[in-house]
C-alpha cells in the first residue's frame, strides 16, 4: 500500500484485535479437498475395482465441479447437492456408489481440514494475550458455517462474520468496519491475516496492518495490494507480532512483499 512505513514488527501494544481469514489461512482447504479426493480415488480402485484412469477422472471431475459450485443456492440441502455431484462424476456404471462415496469423502474432507494443534495453540495464546479475535470469511452461509461448526472453530473467536450472511464480502471495507464496530475497536487497532491478496490484503489495508500467508503455489496478480508482512504459515505470526519493534531474525517474513497470489 502506497505511503506505508516499512516495518519489521507489528507493535502489539497498539493492537487490540486480530482478524483471520479461514480457508487456506487457518485450515488447508485446497490441500484438504485434494487429499480427500486422492483417498477416494484409491478407494474406488481398491474396494470397488474401478479402472485406475476412470477413478482418477471421476474424482478430478468431482473436485472441479465442487470447487466451481460448492453450494446449490436453491433449497436443496448440501448433502443432496454434493451427492448429485458424485452421481455425475462417477458416470452411469458407478453412479450407484454416489451415496457411500459421498459420505466417505465428507468424513475424509473434515479430517484433512481440521485445525492443527499448532493453529489451536496460536489462537489460544493470542486470547491469553487479551487480543480480540475475529474470523472473517467469504462464501455462502451454509457451506462456510458447515466448516465452522464441524471443525469446532467458533469457540476460538469473539466474532465470526460470513459474507453470505451480509450485504458485502471481502475486500469491501464495510465487512472489516462491521467487525471493528462489533468488537468496539478502531480500524487502526486491528490487523488482517489471510492468504488472498485480492480480498484479505486489499480490503485489510484500511486497518493497521496486513499479514499475507503466502500460498505454496503463487501466480501473478494484477491486484495492487502489498501486504505489510509475508509469512509462509499462519503459525509463524509471533515472528511479526511483538510487544516492541525488533530487528528481523527470520527468513520467511518480509515487509512489503511482492504482489502475487494463487487466487485460492
Amino acid at each position: 500500500m502506497a505511503g506505508r512505513v516499512r516495518r519489521t514488527r507489528i507493535v502489539s501494544a497498539n493492537i487490540s484485535a486480530i482478524f483471520f481469514d479461514l480457508d487456506n489461512t487457518l485450515i488447508p482447504t485446497k490441500r484438504g479437498d485434494k487429499l480427500a479426493c486422492e483417498k477416494i480415488c484409491f478407494t474406488l480402485r481398491e474396494q470397488y475395482n474401478m479402472p485406475h484412469d476412470l477413478a482418477h477422472d471421476s474424482t478430478k471431475k468431482f473436485l472441479h465441479a465442487f470447487r466451481k459450485c460448492p453450494d446449490n443456492k436453491e433449497s436443496q440441502c448440501l448433502d443432496e447437492w454434493r451427492r448429485l455431484l458424485w452421481v455425475e462424476a462417477l458416470g452411469n456404471d458407478y453412479r450407484h456408489l454416489a451415496g457411500p462415496i459421498y459420505r466417505l469423502w465428507l468424513q475424509l474432507r473434515f479430517q484433512f481440514l481440521a485445525l492443527t494443534p499448532q493453529v489451536q495453540r496460536l489462537l489460544v495464546s493470542l486470547k491469553e494475550m487479551r487480543f480480540q479475535l475475529a474470523l472473517i470469511t467469504n462464501g455462502s452461509s451454509r457451506s462456510q458455517w458447515e466448516k465452522i461448526q464441524l471443525l469446532k472453530v467458533q469457540p476460538f473467536f469473539d466474532l465470526v462474520l460470513v459474507s453470505g450472511d451480509l450485504p458485502w464480502e471481502k475486500p469491501h471495507a464495510n465487512i472489516f468496519l462491521q467487525a471493528c464496530s462489533m468488537l468496539k475497536v478502531q480500524p487502526e487497532a486491528a490487523i488482517m491475516i489471510g492468504d488472498k491478496l485480492e480480498t484479505d490484503i486489499l480490503g485489510g489495508q484500511i486497518l493497521a496492518a496486513t499479514v499475507w500467508i503466502k500460498p505454496p503455489e503463487v501466480v501473478n496478480s494484477t491486484v495492487q495490494a502489498n501486504p505489510d508482512f509475508t509469512l509462509s504459515d499462519v503459525t509463524h505470526l509471533s515472528r511479526v507480532l511483538q510487544v516492541a519493534p525488533a530487528p528481523p531474525d527470520f527468513d520467511d517474513c518480509n515487509s512489503n512483499a511482492s504482489n502475487a497470489s494463487d487466487g485460492s
